[in-house]
């Protein structure tokens, strides 16, 4: 696995550090900044010390000096499916502690009240994801012109609604669901060292459907988790649940599990993908989604990546690049980002990033019509952020 720029051998000690330090709440912060992408505290050295440090230190509140890598964004629709006949699975046990051994907490069902709503168990100590319940309140309708069927901005730093359009239509959101996903993997706190074959289990369910992926290519833990999200890799996504060790099924119910511990409160999942159109959520709820992943120390580390290098055992690697054209620009620095398309859902874009003068605010665009309209929705909500 590589992800940026960084020496394969240095990064891959850095996760495998940084994944067992997170399975007792402390993440080295030197983690992110081994990606070839600048932590946003990366004086810090915890998730604690991270959480505790005010905005007006943040490194980037002036300038943008992160390294930057101008990557190629392949299309995030349909390509070919992959041939490959079917092949056994001989995916070893991971010996995952179940959610069932985690302690259990009494929940509000007044998520929209920051005081009732209780941080999930398995989430690491961080502040920022205490922003989620106050994602619930109103915001103005009157704000940049935005083509998306539905669109919903957050300032996390000033805590309001800047803009909404539409926020609370139910929508299919494609490929975006790898968010919920990804949180849902990490949940299960499965080993990332272990391995995780490609079967015909994880073949997608739709024709045409993108994976870089084929029956027999066996991976580790976090080449799985970087697929799905850096190169929305269908068979990734898929594959998640035997990387935690559980079947598809049981997964999807933990999906849906962890979006209401989240605070998502109309989102539905059918499938880990997103490929499905049972696959349902909204503007707000997605936006909470991607600051759950923004926030946690090693996910927002993959969310941001240019490209990730797959190392397939007994193979070559695979260079896998982001789906996200943002990455290439140097006037925001983007904390997690994912696109989505599919015939249904149109084009979908989240993103939590910094503006030029150091604002960290989340944007999540559903619905758009064409491929460039979600990228032109961005420039404008930009330009907007400038004077709001």
């Amino acid at each position: 696995m590589t992800i940026g720029s960084s020496p394969e051998p240095f990064v891959k000690t850095l996760v495998r550090i940084a994944a067992t330090l997170l399975s007792i709440g402390v993440v080295s912060v030197a983690l992110a900044a081994a990606s070839g992408r600048a932590f946003p505290r990366a004086e810090l050295s915890s998730v604690s010390a991270y959480a505790s440090v005010p905005r007006t230190s943040h490194p980037r509140a002036s300038k943008h000096t992160a390294p930057r890598v101008a990557t190629p964004a392949p299309a995030d629709g349909p390509v070919a499916a992959d041939p490959t006949p079917a092949g056994e699975d001989d995916s070893p046990d991971l010996g995952v502690v179940a959610r069932a051994d985690l302690p259990t907490q009494d929940r509000d069902p007044d998520a929209a009240d920051p005081d009732a709503w209780v941080r999930p168990m398995w989430y690491p100590p961080t502040s920022e994801i205490e922003a989620l319940p106050m994602m619930s309140a109103e915001g103005p309708r009157k704000g940049p012109s935005v083509r998306a069927r539905s669109a919903f901005i957050y300032d996390l730093d000033a805590g309001r609604v800047l803009f909404q359009k539409n926020a609370d239509d139910i929508r299919p959101v494609a490929s975006i669901t790898k968010l919920v996903s990804s949180l849902t993997f990490m949940s299960l706190q499965p080993n990332l060292d272990s391995q995780m074959c490609v079967t015909s289990a994880q073949y997608p369910s739709r024709n045409g459907a993108r994976s870089h992926l084929s029956t027999g290519d066996c991976m580790q833990g976090w080449d799985v988790i970087g697929a799905a999200l850096v190169a929305s890799d269908n068979r990734a996504a898929i594959g998640l649940a035997a990387a935690a060790g559980t079947d598809v099924g049981d997964f999807v119910e933990h999906m849906n599990e962890v979006s209401e511990e989240l605070g998502m409160e109309s989102s539905s999942w059918a499938d880990p993908s997103g490929l499905e159109d049972e696959n349902l959520s909204t503007a707000r709820d997605i936006a909470k989604a991607t600051v759950a992943v923004a926030s946690h120390p090693l996910l927002s580390m993959v969310a941001s990546a240019p490209f990730w290098d797959v190392v397939r055992i007994g193979k070559q690697p695979r260079r896998l690049f982001s789906t996200d054209h943002m990455l290439g620009r140097d006037d925001v620095f983007i904390e997690a980002a994912k696109t989505g398309y599919t015939d249904t859902a149109h084009y979908c874009f989240t993103t939590v990033l910094d503006t030029p003068d150091g604002r960290r605010v989340v944007v999540t665009l559903l619905g758009a019509d064409g491929k460039q309209t979600r990228w032109a929705d961005m420039n404008r909500i930009l330009a907007w952020l400038k004077t709001a």
